[in-house]
């Protein structure tokens, strides 16, 4: 079973998010699974769909193939490097790909944002929340002028009040990436009211003043403008991610769309 799910619409950005997952495949010895979704409209005329559907199944696999192919000797990676390529048939995109990702056991969903474009805007945008609670996979979001690298900081976007009982997901998925974690906060207040929690956290908290007349997606675009080897980090609850119940609803699909680097959404169902 693959490890790590890449879904490729053939995307500059999906390319980068392979690059991304075949660097932390090579790096923990995992496979990559490239995800290729064809929407078929449902049909009572079944043979003639099935000899569409085995036609297209090998031209699909042949062109995911090339790409893996392509990226592996681009980047200098090893043959021994573990790929699969899969072709997925569904009569409606999301739905599909959110049971594949249910059915597998992946440790990580790793995909290109095309802002709010493309494959993003079938996915992300308004679709974000639904897709991270309804897949029960982490998903890393690459953007599109993001550099394929290695990850080496991962910010937590929480409270602290929250840290105590996210602490093994945090420490899980720092030791994974061999990144150095740090709780971010942010707040509009010039007193803020965890100053005095701050060296309570088992992690470095970092605490940032927002605008308060700019959008808070404004913010967290504006923070991670420039930022290198770093993600941004999410925790995702069975309905409101910690970024709506601090923010507010609508800021999760902004964000997506137009963080300038990765996005680590991490589902804690029932918690």
């Amino acid at each position: 079973m693959a490890r790590l799910i890449v879904p490729i619409d053939y995307s500059s950005t999906a390319e980068k998010a392979l690059d991304q997952a075949l660097l932390l495949a090579q790096k923990h010895n995992d496979e990559v699974e490239l995800l290729h979704v064809v929407v078929v409209p449902p049909s009572t005329e079944s043979p003639r769909i099935w000899d569409y559907v085995s036609g297209e199944d090998k031209a699909e696999k042949a062109r995911l193939e090339a790409l893996a192919l392509a990226r592996i000797q681009a980047m200098q990676l090893p043959e021994s490097t573990r790929w699969r390529a899969k072709v997925l048939f569904a009569e409606r995109f999301l739905p599909g790909l959110i049971g594949h990702f249910k059915k597998s056991r992946a440790k990580l969903v790793v995909m290109g944002t095309n802002g709010v474009t493309g494959l993003a805007n079938k996915i992300f945008g308004s679709n974000t929340a639904n897709l991270i609670e309804k897949a029960e996979l982490p998903v890393l979001a690459i953007p599109p002028n993001w550099e394929v690298g290695e990850l080496k900081r991962l910010e937590f976007c929480t409270t602290t009040g929250q840290v105590a009982s996210q602490k093994r997901y945090i420490k899980q998925w720092s030791a994974w990436f061999g990144a150095e974690p740090q709780v971010l906060h942010f707040t509009k207040s010039g007193h803020d009211a965890i100053g005095k929690e701050k060296g309570k956290a088992p992690f470095p908290v970092k605490i940032v003043k927002s605008v308060p007349e700019a959008p808070l997606y404004h913010d967290l675009v504006e923070y991670s403008t420039g930022l290198k080897h770093t993600a941004l980090c999410m925790f995702v609850h069975e309905r409101l991610t910690v970024f709506e119940r601090i923010f507010d609803k609508s800021v999760t699909g902004l964000v997506a769309g137009r963080v300038q680097i990765p996005m680590l959404a991490l589902p804690m169902k029932g918690e």
